[in-house]
């Protein structure tokens, strides 16, 4: 009893362990946002945007600094004198006005705040896109592999037969040869779609960050689907464009950049205004050495005083034209960027959706050509036993299934791939 105890507890443990190493396709997204190199990249930025808000916003704070200054001074033709002086003082300020170049230079940085996440977003995106890419990718070259082993183990199990065949007399030394030949085939085949399958789970590896030695396998509900009939249907391609403008972080990017490259032109124009400064100093002081009296030298020397700055500026040498004019071309920079977002978003959107449209096409052919080779391999095998039929047409009307299979899996893996990019750029693996 406790041996069977162990038995099934070593079984679940193992199923654990086996789990533990299976990624659905909403893990490696998880995975890829988490763990991005780029994505991290991306939220450093992010915290650079906030520390330039702060920084913006404190400058415009009263500041208090405390000075002590030691002086050793000397007069080569003066006798009996001290050569020391020390003064101390405190001295704040505090800017009344500054042509709300404080308020509005805040204003830009949280402008830029909010453009860094959304591209951040983007970052999010592009790399979910790719996981995208590769995950489908594997899927498909892990069923063209699965493929390929049943087509190896099927020639060699063919290959033995006819040898078998020939040692009786009933085919040719010809068709045993052609036999071992296919057999070689299909090894090759094979060993090409192993390294498509290595290569492609190298990709998805590397974008989840997970080291080379990690060994993980992807388990797929979307493997089950046998035909595009059984998914929800394409929207339509005004609607897809809606929704991609209003869930499109790239593009809410550019719009919040405009909108700061404005508030930068006007922080520019400001560079002329009148600034008010409320300034407050207290300070004392002795001269040593020979002077004496020091505690009265600091009580009668306190001085504090109190000033009201105001500066008008006149002439800059055109500084501020020339910087209002810089701020300009920014903005109209932006203004061309976010319209370029735009332009290539809905070129982008419009390829996707044909894509799609055009691989659901694609697989239901495939499809059709699986089923019309599977029919016309039955009828090879009956022309071949009955003799009316060389073994090089059988080969061929063989190597035409696979191929037909083949491009079923590419198929099915591409309009699924399509959709499901369609789903990200809505917003809807978020």
């Amino acid at each position: 009893m406790n041996n069977r105890k162990a038995i099934i507890l070593a079984a679940l443990m193992t199923a654990a362990l086996a789990q533990a190493d299976t990624w659905t396709l909403e893990a490696c997204l998880k995975q890829a946002k988490e763990k991005s190199l780029s994505l991290e990249s991306a939220k450093l930025r992010e915290q650079q945007a906030e520390i330039n808000i702060k920084q913006a916003s404190v400058s415009n704070r009263p500041t208090v600094s405390a000075s002590i200054q030691n002086t050793l001074y000397d007069h080569p033709f003066v006798h009996d004198e001290d050569h020391y002086r020390l003064n101390l003082g405190i001295s704040g300020s505090y800017t009344l006005w500054d042509g709300g170049v404080s308020g509005a230079t805040v204003e830009v940085n949280q402008l830029k705040k909010q453009s860094a996440a959304l591209a951040t977003k983007q970052t999010e995106r592009s790399i979910q896109e790719g996981v995208l890419n590769a995950y489908m990718s594997l899927l498909a070259a892990q069923e063209n592999l699965r493929t390929a082993d049943a087509s190896v183990e099927l020639s060699q199990a063919e290959f033995e037969h006819y040898g078998k065949l020939f040692e009786a007399g009933s085919i040719t030394k010809k068709d045993l040869t052609q036999s071992q030949s296919n057999v070689l085939q299909k090894q090759v085949a094979q060993l090409s779609a192993q390294l498509a399958v290595s290569t492609a789970k190298t990709t998805l590896r590397q974008l989840l960050e997970l080291s080379d030695d990690a060994e993980f396998d992807i388990s797929a509900p979307e493997s089950a689907i046998a035909s595009p009939d059984s998914l929800e249907p394409l929207p339509a391609l005004a609607d897809l464009k809606k929704a991609v403008r209003e869930q499109h972080p790239g593009l809410k990017s550019d719009s919040v950049s405009v909108r700061a490259a404005k508030k930068n032109t006007e922080v520019a124009g400001k560079g002329s205004s009148i600034t008010v400064t409320l300034g407050a100093n207290s300070s004392t002081g002795l001269q040593a050495w020979e002077s004496g009296a020091y505690g009265d030298q600091l009580k009668y020397g306190w001085q504090n005083s109190v000033s009201l700055g105001i500066n008008i500026p006149i002439y800059d040498g055109g500084s501020t034209n020339n910087k209002v004019l810089l701020a300009q071309v920014s903005e109209s920079e932006a203004g061309l960027s976010m319209q370029e977002t735009a332009k290539n978003l809905e070129n982008n959107i419009e390829k996707l959706y044909l894509n799609a449209v055009s691989a659901d096409m694609q697989w239901k052919a495939a499809i059709l050509q699986v089923e019309a080779e599977n029919e016309a391999l039955l009828v090879a095998e009956e022309q071949r036993n009955a003799g009316a039929l060389t073994y090089t047409d059988y080969l061929t009307q063989k190597n035409n299934l696979e191929k037909a299979q083949v491009t079923l899996v590419n198929a099915k893996y591409t309009s699924l791939l399509a959709r499901k990019v369609l789903d990200l750029y809505q917003g809807k693996l978020d």
